[in-house]
């Protein structure tokens, strides 16, 4: 065996090393988050809703296939920013949880944009409003 490991100390070492590096990285990885880094993802998924919410209200009067798919893009990126800011501003995700249900229930039967568009322009300033919060 000491043959062994004199004749391969360099790969054994490097494998080591290797090894305390993919260690370290996960427990990276997996750290508890800090209040300021949720902070700065719901930021980013704010906004990401909010374009999205732009892009329905731009191509629902014209395209409403297309006006679906970014509403839903939009309340899947409003779903992942709801959980840090459920914890400082409760009501209003409900609320906006609400909008986006309505909204998309609305969409679904295929309503007349003079319906849809200003319950959308709503919800688009209450996430505005929602991001400048935080």
């Amino acid at each position: 065996m000491i043959l062994w490991l004199r004749a391969h100390w360099v790969p054994v070492l490097l494998g080591m090393a290797t090894a305390v590096g993919l260690l370290g990285g996960l427990a990276w990885a997996i750290r508890p988050r800090t209040e300021t880094e949720t902070a700065q993802l719901a930021r980013r998924e704010l906004q990401e809703a909010i374009r999205q919410l732009d892009l329905f209200l731009q191509t629902y009067p014209t395209a409403p296939d297309e006006a679906r798919g970014a509403l839903q893009r939009a309340r899947s990126a409003f779903d992942q920013a709801a959980g840090h800011l459920a914890l400082t501003r409760p009501v209003e995700v409900r609320q906006s949880q609400a909008d986006f249900q309505r909204l998309q229930d609305r969409t679904a039967s295929r309503a007349a944009p003079e319906e849809v568009l200003p319950l959308a322009r709503r919800l688009r300033e209450a996430l505005q409003r929602l991001m400048g919060a935080e």
